[in-house]
Protein backbone atom coordinates (compact mmCIF):
# COMPACT_ATOMS: atom_id res chain seq x y z
CA UNK A 1 0.00 0.00 0.00
CA UNK A 2 1.38 3.43 -0.78
CA UNK A 3 2.36 5.87 1.65
CA UNK A 4 0.06 8.32 3.20
CA UNK A 5 0.36 11.93 2.86
CA UNK A 6 -0.49 14.51 5.43
CA UNK A 7 -3.35 17.18 4.19
CA UNK A 8 -1.54 20.28 2.37
CA UNK A 9 1.77 18.44 2.06
CA UNK A 10 4.54 16.99 -0.39
CA UNK A 11 3.54 12.94 -1.54
CA UNK A 12 5.60 11.23 -0.16
CA UNK A 13 9.27 10.28 -1.79
CA UNK A 14 13.28 9.37 -1.42
CA UNK A 15 15.42 12.78 -1.92
CA UNK A 16 18.25 12.72 -3.24
CA UNK A 17 19.85 15.62 -4.04
CA UNK A 18 17.13 17.76 -6.65
CA UNK A 19 15.52 14.60 -7.28
CA UNK A 20 12.15 12.98 -5.54
CA UNK A 21 12.65 9.23 -6.05
CA UNK A 22 8.64 7.53 -6.58
CA UNK A 23 8.40 3.81 -6.77
CA UNK A 24 5.04 2.34 -7.93
CA UNK A 25 2.75 0.59 -5.17
CA UNK A 26 5.05 3.01 -2.48
CA UNK A 27 5.23 5.90 -3.05
CA UNK A 28 2.01 6.20 -5.11
CA UNK A 29 -0.68 4.41 -6.68
CA UNK A 30 -1.78 2.99 -10.42
CA UNK A 31 -5.08 4.93 -11.62
CA UNK A 32 -7.22 3.25 -13.22
CA UNK A 33 -8.20 5.72 -16.05
CA UNK A 34 -4.85 6.73 -16.81
CA UNK A 35 -4.31 2.92 -17.79
CA UNK A 36 -6.54 3.58 -20.49
CA UNK A 37 -5.12 7.02 -21.79
CA UNK A 38 -1.09 5.58 -21.29
CA UNK A 39 -2.46 3.22 -23.14
CA UNK A 40 -3.12 6.12 -26.02
CA UNK A 41 -0.45 8.01 -25.38
CA UNK A 42 1.60 4.83 -26.86
CA UNK A 43 -0.42 5.23 -30.50
CA UNK A 44 1.16 8.86 -30.07
CA UNK A 45 4.12 7.59 -29.61
CA UNK A 46 4.54 6.44 -33.45
CA UNK A 47 3.64 10.03 -34.52
CA UNK A 48 7.52 9.91 -35.68
CA UNK A 49 7.49 6.84 -37.87
CA UNK A 50 7.77 8.84 -41.09
CA UNK A 51 10.60 10.66 -39.78
CA UNK A 52 12.45 7.77 -39.09
CA UNK A 53 12.01 5.49 -42.11
CA UNK A 54 12.24 8.17 -44.51
CA UNK A 55 14.72 10.73 -43.37
CA UNK A 56 16.45 8.27 -41.60
CA UNK A 57 15.83 5.27 -43.65
CA UNK A 58 15.50 2.97 -41.52
CA UNK A 59 14.21 -0.36 -41.36
CA UNK A 60 10.64 -0.45 -39.96
CA UNK A 61 11.12 -3.08 -36.98
CA UNK A 62 14.53 -0.79 -36.60
CA UNK A 63 12.23 1.79 -35.96
CA UNK A 64 9.52 0.22 -33.77
CA UNK A 65 12.34 -0.60 -31.49
CA UNK A 66 13.46 3.04 -31.62
CA UNK A 67 10.64 4.46 -30.37
CA UNK A 68 9.91 1.89 -27.34
CA UNK A 69 13.33 2.67 -26.37
CA UNK A 70 12.90 6.73 -26.51
CA UNK A 71 9.26 6.21 -24.68
CA UNK A 72 10.93 3.84 -22.31
CA UNK A 73 13.20 6.82 -21.55
CA UNK A 74 9.94 8.88 -20.50
CA UNK A 75 9.74 6.91 -17.37
CA UNK A 76 12.72 8.86 -16.00
CA UNK A 77 10.49 11.84 -15.76
CA UNK A 78 8.23 10.37 -12.91
CA UNK A 79 11.12 8.05 -11.37
CA UNK A 80 13.14 11.46 -10.45
CA UNK A 81 10.43 13.79 -9.21
CA UNK A 82 8.35 15.61 -12.10
CA UNK A 83 4.49 15.99 -11.84
CA UNK A 84 3.99 16.16 -15.64
CA UNK A 85 3.59 14.25 -18.50
CA UNK A 86 6.78 14.98 -21.19
CA UNK A 87 7.17 14.28 -24.49
CA UNK A 88 9.16 15.44 -27.16
CA UNK A 89 10.31 18.92 -28.65
CA UNK A 90 7.60 18.60 -31.53
CA UNK A 91 8.55 21.81 -32.99
CA UNK A 92 11.95 21.20 -32.77
CA UNK A 93 11.56 18.55 -35.49
CA UNK A 94 10.72 20.20 -38.35
CA UNK A 95 13.59 22.73 -38.26
CA UNK A 96 16.25 19.58 -37.44
CA UNK A 97 14.48 17.35 -40.27
CA UNK A 98 15.12 20.44 -43.16
CA UNK A 99 18.51 19.97 -41.62
CA UNK A 100 19.34 16.65 -41.83
CA UNK A 101 17.90 16.15 -45.30
CA UNK A 102 20.62 19.06 -46.84
CA UNK A 103 23.41 15.93 -45.85
CA UNK A 104 23.99 12.33 -47.61
CA UNK A 105 21.39 10.09 -46.67
CA UNK A 106 22.64 7.15 -43.63
CA UNK A 107 25.77 7.37 -41.21
CA UNK A 108 25.90 10.90 -41.76
CA UNK A 109 22.76 11.82 -40.72
CA UNK A 110 22.62 9.28 -37.97
CA UNK A 111 25.99 11.18 -36.61
CA UNK A 112 24.63 14.84 -37.03
CA UNK A 113 21.45 13.95 -34.88
CA UNK A 114 23.48 12.13 -32.31
CA UNK A 115 25.55 15.41 -32.32
CA UNK A 116 22.82 18.02 -31.71
CA UNK A 117 20.88 15.83 -29.11
CA UNK A 118 23.90 15.31 -27.12
CA UNK A 119 24.95 19.13 -26.81
CA UNK A 120 21.47 19.25 -26.19
CA UNK A 121 21.32 17.25 -22.94
CA UNK A 122 24.66 18.42 -22.07
CA UNK A 123 23.18 22.68 -22.47
CA UNK A 124 20.02 21.07 -20.21
CA UNK A 125 22.19 19.46 -17.50
CA UNK A 126 24.65 22.22 -17.52
CA UNK A 127 21.53 24.78 -16.78
CA UNK A 128 19.84 23.12 -14.05
CA UNK A 129 23.00 21.83 -12.44
CA UNK A 130 23.94 24.83 -12.02
CA UNK A 131 20.80 26.71 -11.65
CA UNK A 132 21.10 29.38 -13.97
CA UNK A 133 17.96 28.01 -15.73
CA UNK A 134 15.73 29.00 -13.00
CA UNK A 135 17.33 31.83 -12.61
CA UNK A 136 16.98 32.77 -16.33
CA UNK A 137 13.47 31.96 -15.75
CA UNK A 138 13.32 35.02 -13.42
CA UNK A 139 14.97 37.31 -15.63
CA UNK A 140 12.84 36.92 -18.89
CA UNK A 141 9.59 39.65 -18.55
CA UNK A 142 6.45 38.45 -19.60
CA UNK A 143 6.23 39.70 -22.75
CA UNK A 144 9.43 37.31 -23.98
CA UNK A 145 7.99 34.30 -22.58
CA UNK A 146 4.33 34.96 -23.81
CA UNK A 147 5.94 35.60 -27.43
CA UNK A 148 7.92 31.99 -26.86
CA UNK A 149 4.75 30.16 -26.12
CA UNK A 150 2.55 32.00 -28.33
CA UNK A 151 4.80 31.61 -31.16
CA UNK A 152 5.65 27.81 -30.46
CA UNK A 153 1.99 27.18 -30.69
CA UNK A 154 1.17 28.76 -34.12
CA UNK A 155 4.46 27.29 -35.01
CA UNK A 156 2.46 24.17 -34.32
CA UNK A 157 -0.12 24.19 -35.71
CA UNK A 158 1.02 26.02 -38.86
CA UNK A 159 3.45 22.51 -39.25
CA UNK A 160 0.65 20.45 -39.35
CA UNK A 161 -1.97 21.73 -41.31
CA UNK A 162 0.31 23.08 -44.28
CA UNK A 163 -0.84 21.74 -47.99
CA UNK A 164 0.48 18.70 -48.54
CA UNK A 165 0.28 17.02 -44.95
CA UNK A 166 -1.97 14.70 -43.67
CA UNK A 167 -5.37 16.88 -43.65
CA UNK A 168 -4.73 16.80 -47.15
CA UNK A 169 -3.85 13.08 -47.69
CA UNK A 170 -6.17 11.92 -44.52
CA UNK A 171 -8.49 14.59 -44.17
CA UNK A 172 -11.66 13.00 -43.38
CA UNK A 173 -9.76 11.61 -40.25
CA UNK A 174 -8.27 14.53 -39.19
CA UNK A 175 -11.54 16.61 -39.12
CA UNK A 176 -13.43 14.20 -37.41
CA UNK A 177 -10.48 14.00 -34.70
CA UNK A 178 -10.04 17.61 -34.27
CA UNK A 179 -13.87 17.92 -33.80
CA UNK A 180 -14.12 15.56 -31.41
CA UNK A 181 -11.15 16.84 -29.33
CA UNK A 182 -12.09 20.48 -29.67
CA UNK A 183 -15.37 20.39 -28.78
CA UNK A 184 -15.13 18.02 -25.38
CA UNK A 185 -11.54 19.75 -24.52
CA UNK A 186 -12.51 23.11 -25.22
CA UNK A 187 -16.43 24.30 -26.06
CA UNK A 188 -18.07 26.39 -23.45
CA UNK A 189 -21.48 24.91 -23.97
CA UNK A 190 -20.19 21.65 -23.18
CA UNK A 191 -17.92 22.35 -20.42
CA UNK A 192 -19.71 24.62 -18.50
CA UNK A 193 -22.18 21.48 -17.95
CA UNK A 194 -19.59 19.28 -17.01
CA UNK A 195 -19.67 19.42 -13.23
CA UNK A 196 -23.97 18.47 -13.46
CA UNK A 197 -23.38 16.11 -16.46
CA UNK A 198 -21.67 13.03 -15.51
CA UNK A 199 -21.58 11.45 -18.80
CA UNK A 200 -20.62 15.27 -19.85
CA UNK A 201 -17.88 14.96 -17.39
CA UNK A 202 -16.71 11.56 -18.62
CA UNK A 203 -16.31 12.75 -22.35
CA UNK A 204 -14.91 16.14 -21.30
CA UNK A 205 -11.76 14.49 -18.65
CA UNK A 206 -11.01 12.21 -21.60
CA UNK A 207 -11.49 13.75 -24.75
CA UNK A 208 -8.52 13.27 -26.47
CA UNK A 209 -9.26 9.21 -25.74
CA UNK A 210 -12.44 9.82 -27.70
CA UNK A 211 -11.05 11.63 -30.23
CA UNK A 212 -8.89 8.85 -30.87
CA UNK A 213 -10.98 6.18 -31.15
CA UNK A 214 -13.24 7.77 -33.11
CA UNK A 215 -10.55 9.22 -35.53
CA UNK A 216 -9.24 5.43 -35.49
CA UNK A 217 -13.04 3.59 -36.80
CA UNK A 218 -14.05 6.70 -39.35
CA UNK A 219 -10.53 6.99 -40.77
CA UNK A 220 -10.43 3.11 -41.53
CA UNK A 221 -14.12 2.99 -42.67
CA UNK A 222 -13.53 6.19 -45.06
CA UNK A 223 -10.48 4.93 -46.48
CA UNK A 224 -8.28 7.24 -44.95
CA UNK A 225 -5.78 4.91 -43.08
CA UNK A 226 -4.96 1.47 -44.90
CA UNK A 227 -5.02 -1.10 -41.67
CA UNK A 228 -2.66 -4.41 -42.21
CA UNK A 229 -2.32 -6.34 -39.31
CA UNK A 230 0.06 -9.01 -39.90
CA UNK A 231 -1.88 -11.04 -36.28
CA UNK A 232 0.72 -11.23 -33.97
CA UNK A 233 -0.05 -9.25 -30.48
CA UNK A 234 3.01 -8.79 -28.31
CA UNK A 235 6.72 -8.32 -30.23
CA UNK A 236 9.77 -7.68 -28.14
CA UNK A 237 11.73 -5.50 -30.26
CA UNK A 238 15.25 -6.35 -31.62
CA UNK A 239 17.01 -3.59 -29.40
CA UNK A 240 20.59 -5.11 -30.26
CA UNK A 241 19.64 -4.70 -33.98
CA UNK A 242 18.52 -1.18 -33.17
CA UNK A 243 22.09 -0.20 -31.26
CA UNK A 244 24.07 -1.47 -33.87
CA UNK A 245 22.07 0.82 -36.52
CA UNK A 246 22.16 3.72 -34.78
CA UNK A 247 24.05 4.22 -31.65
CA UNK A 248 27.30 6.12 -31.89
CA UNK A 249 29.21 3.69 -29.84
CA UNK A 250 28.46 1.35 -33.13
CA UNK A 251 28.33 3.57 -36.36
CA UNK A 252 31.20 6.27 -34.83
CA UNK A 253 30.62 9.47 -34.06
CA UNK A 254 30.42 12.46 -36.58
CA UNK A 255 34.86 12.98 -37.55
CA UNK A 256 34.33 16.12 -38.89
CA UNK A 257 34.98 18.92 -36.51
CA UNK A 258 32.11 20.70 -38.53
CA UNK A 259 29.26 19.10 -38.04
CA UNK A 260 30.00 19.56 -33.94
CA UNK A 261 30.26 23.30 -34.64
CA UNK A 262 27.10 23.32 -37.21
CA UNK A 263 25.06 21.40 -34.17
CA UNK A 264 25.41 24.23 -31.90
CA UNK A 265 22.70 26.71 -33.13
CA UNK A 266 20.16 23.54 -33.40
CA UNK A 267 20.75 22.82 -29.82
CA UNK A 268 20.24 25.92 -28.79
CA UNK A 269 17.30 26.34 -30.89
CA UNK A 270 15.80 23.39 -29.50
CA UNK A 271 16.65 24.56 -26.07
CA UNK A 272 14.58 28.06 -27.10
CA UNK A 273 11.70 26.00 -27.95
CA UNK A 274 11.83 23.72 -25.11
CA UNK A 275 11.75 26.63 -22.58
CA UNK A 276 8.06 27.40 -23.61
CA UNK A 277 6.97 23.99 -22.68
CA UNK A 278 8.99 24.50 -19.34
CA UNK A 279 6.59 27.53 -18.68
CA UNK A 280 3.57 25.76 -20.13
CA UNK A 281 4.56 22.45 -17.46
CA UNK A 282 4.14 25.32 -14.57
CA UNK A 283 1.28 27.19 -15.66
CA UNK A 284 -0.46 23.92 -16.16
CA UNK A 285 0.41 22.99 -12.60
CA UNK A 286 -0.42 25.96 -11.24
CA UNK A 287 -3.98 25.99 -12.59
CA UNK A 288 -4.41 22.59 -11.46
CA UNK A 289 -3.15 22.95 -7.48
CA UNK A 290 -4.81 21.45 -4.48
CA UNK A 291 -5.05 22.67 -1.22
CA UNK A 292 -4.55 18.79 -0.11
CA UNK A 293 -1.28 18.18 -1.99
CA UNK A 294 1.53 20.44 -2.67
CA UNK A 295 3.19 19.62 -5.88
CA UNK A 296 7.15 20.90 -6.48
CA UNK A 297 7.67 22.84 -9.65
CA UNK A 298 11.86 23.17 -9.71
CA UNK A 299 13.02 24.54 -13.57
CA UNK A 300 16.48 23.06 -12.88
CA UNK A 301 15.74 19.45 -11.90
CA UNK A 302 13.31 19.58 -15.18
CA UNK A 303 16.19 20.80 -17.32
CA UNK A 304 18.90 18.29 -15.86
CA UNK A 305 16.28 15.52 -16.48
CA UNK A 306 15.36 16.57 -20.33
CA UNK A 307 19.18 16.34 -20.18
CA UNK A 308 20.10 13.03 -18.88
CA UNK A 309 17.04 11.64 -21.47
CA UNK A 310 18.53 13.47 -24.27
CA UNK A 311 22.00 12.02 -23.67
CA UNK A 312 20.84 8.65 -23.19
CA UNK A 313 18.99 9.04 -26.66
CA UNK A 314 21.86 9.83 -28.17
CA UNK A 315 24.36 7.81 -27.17
CA UNK A 316 21.99 4.90 -27.73
CA UNK A 317 19.10 5.71 -29.81
CA UNK A 318 19.35 9.40 -31.56
CA UNK A 319 15.42 10.34 -32.03
CA UNK A 320 14.78 13.21 -34.24
CA UNK A 321 11.73 14.72 -31.98
CA UNK A 322 14.05 14.69 -29.02
CA UNK A 323 13.22 14.62 -25.41
CA UNK A 324 11.06 17.49 -24.01
CA UNK A 325 8.98 18.15 -20.31
CA UNK A 326 5.59 18.16 -21.79
CA UNK A 327 2.95 16.02 -23.60
CA UNK A 328 0.57 19.11 -23.85
CA UNK A 329 -3.23 16.47 -24.28
CA UNK A 330 -1.76 13.81 -21.86
CA UNK A 331 -0.59 16.53 -19.26
CA UNK A 332 -3.95 18.33 -19.85
CA UNK A 333 -6.74 15.79 -19.58
CA UNK A 334 -4.91 14.42 -16.28
CA UNK A 335 -4.28 17.64 -14.79
CA UNK A 336 -7.56 18.77 -15.49
CA UNK A 337 -9.30 15.08 -13.69
CA UNK A 338 -6.59 15.66 -10.98
CA UNK A 339 -7.74 19.21 -9.89
CA UNK A 340 -12.00 18.91 -11.25
CA UNK A 341 -12.24 15.38 -9.51
CA UNK A 342 -10.14 15.88 -5.77
CA UNK A 343 -8.61 13.54 -3.97
CA UNK A 344 -10.94 10.35 -4.43
CA UNK A 345 -10.69 10.61 -7.98
CA UNK A 346 -6.59 11.32 -7.74
CA UNK A 347 -4.94 11.12 -4.99
CA UNK A 348 -1.65 12.59 -6.02
CA UNK A 349 -0.71 13.90 -9.37
CA UNK A 350 1.81 11.35 -9.24
CA UNK A 351 -0.79 8.71 -9.10
CA UNK A 352 -1.74 9.79 -13.05
CA UNK A 353 1.40 10.92 -14.58
CA UNK A 354 3.48 7.76 -13.35
CA UNK A 355 0.75 5.86 -14.30
CA UNK A 356 -0.15 7.46 -17.76
CA UNK A 357 3.46 6.58 -18.54
CA UNK A 358 4.60 3.29 -17.23
CA UNK A 359 1.47 2.00 -19.63
CA UNK A 360 2.61 3.87 -22.46
CA UNK A 361 5.87 1.61 -22.61
CA UNK A 362 3.67 -1.40 -21.77
CA UNK A 363 1.21 -0.27 -24.45
CA UNK A 364 4.20 -0.33 -27.34
CA UNK A 365 4.66 -3.52 -26.72
CA UNK A 366 1.17 -4.10 -28.14
CA UNK A 367 1.91 -5.23 -31.91
CA UNK A 368 -1.63 -4.12 -33.62
CA UNK A 369 -1.69 -0.95 -31.51
CA UNK A 370 1.50 -0.44 -33.52
CA UNK A 371 0.04 -1.42 -37.06
CA UNK A 372 -2.78 0.67 -36.45
CA UNK A 373 -0.99 3.37 -35.26
CA UNK A 374 1.80 3.25 -38.13
CA UNK A 375 -1.42 3.54 -40.38
CA UNK A 376 -2.93 6.73 -38.39
CA UNK A 377 0.22 8.23 -37.42
CA UNK A 378 0.15 11.40 -39.37
CA UNK A 379 -3.49 12.60 -39.00
CA UNK A 380 -2.60 11.10 -34.92
CA UNK A 381 0.25 14.57 -35.07
CA UNK A 382 -2.40 16.55 -36.79
CA UNK A 383 -4.56 16.66 -33.51
CA UNK A 384 -2.06 16.51 -31.31
CA UNK A 385 -0.14 19.93 -32.39
CA UNK A 386 -3.31 21.60 -32.82
CA UNK A 387 -4.70 20.59 -28.83
CA UNK A 388 -0.65 22.16 -28.23
CA UNK A 389 -0.89 25.10 -30.29
CA UNK A 390 -4.66 26.23 -28.51
CA UNK A 391 -3.29 25.91 -25.12
CA UNK A 392 0.05 27.72 -25.99
CA UNK A 393 -2.05 30.25 -27.24
CA UNK A 394 -4.37 30.73 -24.05
CA UNK A 395 -1.32 30.53 -21.94
CA UNK A 396 0.71 32.94 -23.43
CA UNK A 397 -2.59 35.53 -23.00
CA UNK A 398 -2.50 35.05 -19.65
CA UNK A 399 0.90 35.60 -18.87
CA UNK A 400 0.85 39.42 -20.19
CA UNK A 401 0.44 41.82 -18.05
CA UNK A 402 -0.75 45.39 -20.07
CA UNK A 403 -0.68 46.29 -23.29
CA UNK A 404 2.97 46.67 -24.10
CA UNK A 405 3.42 42.81 -22.90
CA UNK A 406 0.77 42.19 -25.24
CA UNK A 407 2.22 44.40 -28.02
CA UNK A 408 5.96 42.69 -27.19
CA UNK A 409 4.20 38.73 -27.14
CA UNK A 410 2.60 39.12 -30.57
CA UNK A 411 6.17 40.59 -32.29
CA UNK A 412 8.04 37.93 -30.73
CA UNK A 413 5.42 34.92 -32.28
CA UNK A 414 5.75 36.38 -35.29
CA UNK A 415 9.82 35.83 -35.47
CA UNK A 416 9.30 32.58 -34.26
CA UNK A 417 6.90 32.03 -36.86
CA UNK A 418 8.84 34.03 -39.71
CA UNK A 419 12.93 33.54 -39.03
CA UNK A 420 12.74 30.34 -36.25
CA UNK A 421 13.32 30.58 -32.04
CA UNK A 422 17.20 31.60 -33.06
CA UNK A 423 16.39 34.77 -34.33
CA UNK A 424 13.39 35.65 -32.77
CA UNK A 425 14.71 35.52 -28.77
CA UNK A 426 17.65 37.73 -29.76
CA UNK A 427 15.62 40.54 -31.42
CA UNK A 428 12.66 40.28 -28.80
CA UNK A 429 14.96 41.09 -26.11
CA UNK A 430 16.34 43.85 -28.04
CA UNK A 431 12.49 45.44 -29.27
CA UNK A 432 11.74 44.57 -25.51
CA UNK A 433 14.91 46.74 -24.21
CA UNK A 434 13.95 49.43 -27.14
CA UNK A 435 10.48 49.84 -25.71
CA UNK A 436 10.03 49.69 -22.30
CA UNK A 437 11.42 52.26 -20.11
CA UNK A 438 13.83 51.92 -16.88
CA UNK A 439 10.18 51.38 -14.44
CA UNK A 440 9.25 48.78 -16.84
CA UNK A 441 11.93 46.55 -16.77
CA UNK A 442 12.09 46.71 -13.02
CA UNK A 443 8.88 45.93 -12.32
CA UNK A 444 9.27 43.15 -14.35
CA UNK A 445 11.90 42.04 -12.68
CA UNK A 446 10.78 42.67 -9.28
CA UNK A 447 7.66 40.61 -9.87
CA UNK A 448 9.30 38.03 -11.76
CA UNK A 449 12.03 37.39 -8.38
CA UNK A 450 8.93 38.06 -5.93
CA UNK A 451 6.88 34.91 -7.32
CA UNK A 452 10.09 32.67 -7.84
CA UNK A 453 10.73 33.79 -3.87
CA UNK A 454 7.09 32.17 -2.81
CA UNK A 455 7.75 29.37 -4.54
CA UNK A 456 10.90 28.62 -3.11
CA UNK A 457 10.36 29.10 0.45
CA UNK A 458 6.46 27.33 0.02
CA UNK A 459 8.97 24.20 -1.14
CA UNK A 460 11.71 24.53 1.30
CA UNK A 461 9.05 24.72 3.88
CA UNK A 462 6.52 21.70 2.72
CA UNK A 463 9.89 19.54 2.55
CA UNK A 464 10.71 20.69 5.99
CA UNK A 465 7.72 18.66 7.01
CA UNK A 466 7.85 15.87 5.30
CA UNK A 467 11.36 15.00 6.59
CA UNK A 468 10.31 15.42 10.08
CA UNK A 469 7.51 13.56 9.42
CA UNK A 470 9.08 10.73 7.90
CA UNK A 471 11.33 10.82 11.32
CA UNK A 472 8.17 10.60 13.18
CA UNK A 473 8.27 14.51 14.04
CA UNK A 474 5.54 16.89 13.68
CA UNK A 475 5.11 20.52 12.29
CA UNK A 476 5.34 23.33 14.92
CA UNK A 477 1.74 23.56 15.99
CA UNK A 478 1.41 19.58 15.58
CA UNK A 479 -1.15 19.92 12.66
CA UNK A 480 -1.06 19.36 9.05
CA UNK A 481 -0.27 23.19 7.02
CA UNK A 482 -2.02 23.92 4.39
CA UNK A 483 -0.18 25.23 1.36
CA UNK A 484 0.52 29.32 0.82
CA UNK A 485 -1.96 30.50 -1.92
CA UNK A 486 0.16 31.84 -5.04
CA UNK A 487 -0.23 35.28 -5.70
Amino acid sequence: MALKREYGGIQPCIRLGMFRIRIPFIHFKISGPEVVTGLMNACTSYGALAVLTATLGLDPDVAYALVLFETACYTLNWLLGESSICGWITAAMAIIVLYLETLPEGVARLQALTTIQLELGLLFIILGATGLSKKLNTLMPAALKGGIVLGAGINSVAARLKEGGAVDTATIGCLVGLTVVCLFMFSQRIREHMATNKFLSLLGNYSFLWAVLILFVVGGLTGDFDYQFSGKIIVIPDFATMFATVSPFCIGFAPDPTTWITAIPYAITAWIIAYGDFITVQELGFAAVREDEHIEFDANRTNVICGIRNVILSLCAPYPALAGPLSPPYCIATYARYHQGGREAMDSIYDGSATNLIFTVLGLFIYPLYEASLAASGALLVVIMVIQGFVCAQIACNMLRDDMDKGLAGMGAGLVVARGAAVALPASIILYLLLCNNKKIKEDYRLNKEIQRQEDEETERQLAILEARMRGGKAEDGMPVEPTKRE
